[in-house]
């Protein structure tokens, strides 16, 4: 429920600051690819959910599913760390940035890997063999690792919200392309509430109603 909850304040949060972004066509088109895929990953969980309930054990299908599940994943992440390249032009924290791009290449070769091992397995009699546990070992470490890599990106929003809710400074937009409308501040304040303007530079404050993470 957290994790929704988190991936729903960052759809609201780049549909609305995307139209401040240099390209806000590529920004919208990114953050709605990443929203298809949270909704199918979600709902590989539940069906995975529902599988352990009725206690379905057939590995094939189960190993199926989670590599679909951990596609989903990455694929949000990869969209994400696009939009962070977009909306980075709004603020820049290096370290974010390196870190976000290392745990989507990295997300990324764990699933090579996890698709591997569970296409090998599938292939393999079912038994004792060595073989056999070997490759379901790896691909429910890497199944884990995923899982740990998709939550540690998510919480990683935080920082964003909270540069966000102190407020969006013009002086500070890195593209000289990227510009503040009215129409974009109107969208800014049904998200962030009251604002506050000074001439030089324009600052935008207020309280982020949804997108704060306790």
């Amino acid at each position: 429920m957290l994790a929704g909850k988190i991936v729903y304040d960052r759809y609201q949060q780049i549909h609305v600051l995307g139209s401040l972004t240099p390209n806000p066509n590529v920004t919208s088109f990114a953050n709605k690819i990443a929203s298809f895929s949270a909704s199918f990953l979600s709902a590989g969980f539940l069906i995975y959910f529902c599988l352990f309930l009725f206690k379905v054990d057939n590995y094939h299908y189960l190993t199926a599913l989670s590599i679909v599940i951990c596609g989903f994943g990455t694929l949000y992440i990869w969209m994400q760390c696009i939009i962070t390249t977009y909306v980075a032009t709004l603020y820049y924290d290096k370290y974010l940035s390196i870190l976000r791009q290392c745990l989507a290449n990295l997300s990324f070769l764990l699933l090579i890997v996890m698709a591997i091992f569970g296409m090998i397995t599938s292939f393999l009699p079912r038994g004792g063999s060595s073989g056999v546990y070997l490759c379901v070992v790896v691909t429910s470490l890497c199944s884990y690792m995923l899982a740990a890599i998709f939550c540690v990106f998510i919480l990683s929003f935080e920082k964003e919200y909270e540069y966000f809710a102190e407020g969006l400074r013009s002086d500070m937009l890195i593209d000289d392309d990227c510009s503040v409308d009215e129409g974009s501040l109107a969208d800014v304040d049904s998200l962030y509430g009251t604002q506050e303007f000074t001439s030089n530079p324009v600052v935008i404050k207020g309280n982020m109603l949804a997108g704060k993470v306790s």
